[in-house]
């Protein structure tokens, strides 16, 4: 369950369970007033994490589609999506942009806009588009009917890449005998995590290099960009899991000769970081696979310089 689900379930209750009895000629400050009442009525559930309360803002037969086809039918089955996303995500802060709000029939009224959620511990903001309908209940309250969610909005690549935020700071590995000291953080542009690392080997042999990470909007995913000194080059794709990170890496090194592994990010506490490589191969010839721990470097303590002395 995606962090998108929250961020549009929250637009679920703008008009809907509104005590509001509302004349059948409301103007727009009307509505206007009323989704405010609404919202605030949600917000609340939704920091209590109440998804039976929540529920009870849709109508027994409404339906809830999202990006992907899936489907929701029913107060039940809405109910259980809440559950379940509330138990597999974080906490965080939502909030909505309403596009429009357009009155279509007598008691209906469909509702557009992009529902926004902000993870507490700063990751990516999500953004969501969607388009919702509401239905006035004989007793005067309104309720939902139907909710689509619509195409994601484009989130900065700033924002998306607060979920590699982790990496900024110093690390080391060591390696058979290799030792490899990286530093990562922001661009300037704040669009990008920029890495320079150097590699130290046996007899002296070693190099350095640039690492660049950014958000690629056509794969929406992460992708890498590697340039060593030497003259080679590596780049990979990133994708998320239960456990860490899996990067995709294919390199060509400054013979020409091509390689490819399967890298997995494993965090082990704050400061550490279990690093597997798994489907080596290299000029066509298959690897056996790795593991290793990577550890994030103290900071530099500063030292105070000495008072000069007094002029005798």
């Amino acid at each position: 369950m995606s962090r998108s689900h929250l961020a549009l379930l929250f637009s679920l209750g703008l008009l809907a369970g509104a005590s509001g009895r509302a004349a059948d000629t409301d103007d727009a400050k009307q509505l206007q007033a009323l989704v405010a009442k609404a919202a605030d009525q949600f917000e609340k559930l939704f920091g209590e994490r109440d998804a039976k309360g929540l529920a009870a803002l849709f109508t027994t037969k409404a339906e809830y589609v999202t990006s992907q086809g899936t489907v929701f039918h029913g107060r039940d089955a809405i109910q259980a999506e809440y559950t379940a996303s509330f138990a597999q995500n974080n906490p965080g802060k939502l909030a909505v942009n309403i596009n429009s709000i357009r009155p279509i029939a007598e008691g209906v009224i469909v509702e557009e806009g992009v529902s926004v959620f902000t993870p507490a511990d700063g990751g990516a903001i999500e953004r969501t588009s969607y388009s919702a309908m509401h239905v006035k209940q004989s007793d005067g309250t309104w309720l939902l009917a139907s909710i689509r969610e619509l195409d994601d909005e484009q989130a900065s690549p700033h924002e998306r890449l607060k979920d590699l935020a982790w990496m900024i700071g110093e690390w080391r590995e060591e390696v058979d005998g290799t030792s490899i000291n990286t530093k990562w953080d922001w661009s300037k542009d704040g669009n990008y995590l920029v890495s320079e690392f150097t590699v130290k080997q046996a007899r002296d042999r070693g190099w350095h290099g640039t690492h660049r990470i950014g958000w690629d909007a056509e794969r929406k995913q992460f992708r890498s960009w590697i340039f060593e000194s030497s003259g080679g080059t590596g780049d990979g794709s990133w994708s998320a899991d239960d456990a860490g990170w899996t990067v995709s890496m294919n390199t060509v090194n400054v013979m020409g000769v091509r390689s490819s592994s399967l890298l997995h990010y494993q965090p082990d506490g704050k400061d550490a970081i279990v690093v597997t490589q798994s489907q080596r191969v290299r000029a066509g010839v298959n690897l056996p696979g790795s593991e290793h721990r990577v550890v994030r470097q103290p900071p530099v303590p500063t030292v105070d310089a000495a008072p000069a002395k007094a002029a005798r």
